[in-house]
């Protein structure tokens, strides 16, 4: 395992003095308050297209070579797919998106599968156009530069190395993006002529817990009564979760509440469009983990995934200020969607996973892991440190947006016996480095492992199967 470079107590609380929580508050924030100076200079075009570190392929050269490698499929992760209108118009991310209002939001009507619109996912954000990447939406360019500087190519059936990408629509409910997962890859196998195929995914953040449920359940219901059959194991061969927040990400809870800022829009991502996104629930930091504490830092009890815990609280359409009923049965029932997905995620498997996965995740960056409860009732949590003393109990070592606790979910029973302190048992290893959640694939020592994973040639066993 390869350990990063933050100073923990032996609480495994990070210490760190003022500037670096500043620090960790700007990279926090970077993506969406980048193209608020996009006008202002050329700062932000600079880093967007400045020069970026290429992989030397001598580095790899061990790994080339005739053997059949299994193509390679992205799943990006919240925000990562860009989403079209019907008539080829880009609804997001476009010019638009970061000065004014283009809308986004999802109906408000229950049951949650019929909450949808025409917007349709196609492509992944930043790889062909550079105003993504000034808004610091950089992973997916980086990703695709190095998985081409590997050798792979681009939707190529029956030559390999290959490499797709799933798009989805990342704000609707991740069991519905599960079984579209499985869908487009067996659109993949039947494309390149082999009913048998599987493929090597790579679920980059919340993308990871899309592959992660396909894995385990392939697309049925998470039931409380659905064990874990590892139905999606007949198209996967590995599997990389990268930065993916098993133990959820507190930064959601602030969007659902208060919206995200996209360049100089307060509005395209307002709290009104992404409290309609059943997804954002999902990313929530499911019972067990401890996301909320008093002003004093001690731990307050609730669950995030409870409609009681928003009631008593006061929070979103439970706010004394801005009562609405069709408001709260939505959010009722994405608060209860979410609770049974991380129940499936957090469900022991009676029989070992089949398919080799791996994690990888940052852990230098102060991240924010627990926010504060006020004493008022329907005001939101405070998601920023105010003093030394909160930043202690606030902070954990992280990527900058998903805490190394998280990547691990060692909130997990699992995690208390397991080699690789993770509470996910289909984990074979965990790669822990310096990086953040943004630019992971820029660091060298996560290439290495990625690549060495992706370009492992199939088995004899495996090709005389197929």
């Amino acid at each position: 395992m390869l350990h990063g470079c933050s100073d923990r107590d032996n609480r495994g609380t990070v210490r760190e003095g003022p500037a670096r929580i500043d620090s960790m508050a700007r990279r926090v924030l970077w993506p969406f308050l980048a193209g608020a100076v996009a006008g202002a200079g050329g700062l932000v075009l600079a880093q967007a297209l400045a020069p970026r570190r290429r992989l030397d392929r001598r580095l790899i050269k061990a790994l080339l070579g005739d053997n059949e490698v299994s193509p390679t499929v992205l799943v990006p992760g919240i925000l990562g797919s860009r989403l079209f209108r019907p008539n080829g118009s880009e609804a997001w991310l476009n010019l638009g998106n970061s000065f004014g209002y283009h809308d986004l939001t999802l109906p408000l009507q229950l049951p949650l599968h019929e909450s949808k619109d025409q917007l349709v996912a196609r492509g992944l954000l930043g790889t062909d156009s550079s105003l993504p990447r000034m808004f610091g939406f950089t992973e997916y360019a980086d990703l695709v530069r190095l998985l081409e500087d590997a050798g792979f190519r681009r939707d190529r059936n029956g030559t390999s190395p290959s490499y797709h990408v799933f798009s989805y629509d990342w704000r609707r409910d991740l069991v519905e993006s599960a079984r579209a997962l499985g869908e487009t890859l067996d659109e993949l196998a039947e494309a390149t002529g082999n009913p048998e195929a599987r493929f090597n995914l790579i679920g980059h953040s919340m993308g990871g817990l899309v592959a992660r449920y396909y894995l385990r359940f392939g697309g049925v219901e998470p039931t409380e009564k659905a064990p874990v059959t590892w139905a999606g194991a007949r198209r996967i061969r590995s599997l990389a979760l990268v930065a993916t927040p098993n133990g959820g990400s507190i930064p959601a809870l602030g969007a659902v509440l208060n919206g995200e800022r996209v360049g100089f829009s307060q509005t395209t991502l307002a709290a009104p469009v992404i409290e309609r996104m059943p997804s954002i629930y999902q990313l929530f930091p499911p019972a067990g983990t401890r996301p909320l504490i008093d002003r004093g830092g001690e731990a307050v009890p609730g669950d995030l995934h409870d409609p009681a815990t928003w009631q008593r609280l006061g929070w979103g359409p439970w706010s004394p200020h801005a009562p609405n009923e069709p408001r709260r049965e939505f959010v009722t029932a994405a608060l209860l969607r979410a609770r049974a997905f991380h129940a499936a995620l957090a469900r022991p498997p009676i029989t070992s996973c089949p398919v080799r996965v791996i994690i990888f995740g940052g852990d230098c960056l102060p991240t924010l892991a627990r926010a504060v409860v006020l004493d008022t009732p329907g005001l939101p949590p405070r998601l920023e440190p105010v003093t030394r003393r909160e930043a202690d109990w606030m902070l954990e070592a992280g990527d900058g947006r998903v805490t190394r606790s998280s990547v691990l979910a060692d909130h997990l029973p699992a995690a208390q016996d397991s080699d690789t302190g993770s509470g996910v048992p289909e984990a074979k290893a965990v790669f822990f480095g310096a990086a953040d959640h943004h630019g992971i694939y820029e660091e060298p020592a996560f290439q290495s492992h990625l690549l060495r994973l992706l370009l492992r040639p199939e088995r004899a066993a495996a090709r005389t199967r197929a």
